[in-house]
């Protein structure tokens, strides 16, 4: 047959294809865990910086055997007694900026499909970026942590994960919760611990149980919450945002004691983080050139207020 009525015959009434006003979105990290710091608020101050008063123990160290007190503070009838030196320090948490800018042309704006809210997802693109340049800041705080645990080119262990919760109670924190973030790897490592064969939570299923007490989340960490399980206790999230260590050959990770209103009270929340402004977004038109200029920004620093008050992960990446 021939002189067929084709798409190609009629391309001038027929469409090659269709958008269809629906958006998949790129994969990302999601952010978000710097929830767990204690927040301040610099708005409205005139300055960039907060410095925050830090207690100097004058009774010796947590887990001294007592060598700070045992003879000390000993009173004798009728002698006069010394003096004791009481001394503060400082913790400072300084707003840095970040900002993000998108130029976008009229004919975009005008020619893009029906049922898509171009300039919305934008807005929500942007703010989603701030949001990540922050996150990798805040986890790269944990590598300045003093305490830690884990082995150079191995994989993490479950003792060592245990390790590193009780470290924070035998350093002196108070708190009425942990949390723990983990590299990507790190969690791969401790699910793996748990399921082989010659594993304690395998031969000794009931009591490993109950002192490590894992219990995997119904979405597997898949929310943007990023929580994959409750291990002894101390909900456990993931991140690929953690920083590297030695030359890239391992991965860091942390538990520490989040902001709750029993922790700032006690006084022991391991991370803060200030405001100086809350992300902005602006736009401004530019006739001559026929675009709108899209912009973000926000003013905000964290910073570690209490260091025994947290543990470090380094093991294999």
């Amino acid at each position: 047959m021939a002189n067929e009525t084709t798409t190609t015959t009629l391309d001038d009434l027929t469409h090659a294809s269709l958008i269809e006003p629906y958006l998949i979105a790129a994969l990302s990290e999601q952010p978000g865990l710097y929830r767990f710091c204690k927040e301040f608020d610099l708005r409205g101050k005139s300055t960039k910086a907060l410095d925050i008063p830090v207690e100097t123990s004058w009774w010796g160290s947590p887990d001294d055997n007592g060598a700070g007190v045992d003879t000390e503070f000993n009173a004798t009838e009728a002698t006069v007694l010394s003096n004791t030196a009481v001394s503060t320090s400082k913790v400072t948490i300084t707003a840095a900026e970040y900002g993000v800018a998108i130029e976008v042309t009229d004919n975009v704006e005008e020619d893009s499909v029906d049922g898509l809210d171009l300039m919305l997802r934008l807005e929500q693109r942007m703010l989603h970026v701030l949001s990540l340049a922050m996150e990798d800041d805040f986890l790269a705080l944990f590598a300045s942590l003093s305490n830690g645990v884990g082995t150079s080119g191995v994989d993490l262990t479950v003792a060592q994960l245990l390790d590193a919760i009780t470290g924070i109670r035998i350093r002196g924190a108070v708190a009425d919760s942990l949390v723990g973030v983990l590299d990507n790897v790190q969690a791969n490592d401790l699910q793996s611990a748990l399921i082989a064969t010659n594993a304690a939570a395998a031969v000794f299923a009931l009591s490993a149980d109950r002192i490590i007490n894992y219990n995997p989340s119904a979405d597997r960490g898949l929310s943007a919450q990023r929580q994959v399980a409750t291990f002894a206790g101390v909900p456990m999230f993931t991140s690929g945002l953690t920083d590297t260590a030695n030359a890239g050959a391992d991965v860091v990770g942390a538990v520490f004691t989040p902001s709750t209103a029993f922790n700032d009270q006690a006084g022991h929340v391991t991370f803060g983080m200030a405001w100086k402004r809350l992300p902005r977004f602006e736009m401004e038109r530019n006739a001559k050139l026929r675009t709108t200029d899209l912009v973000m920004t926000c003013r905000w620093g964290v910073a570690e207020m209490v260091d025994g008050s947290g543990t470090k992960i380094v093991t294999d990446a």
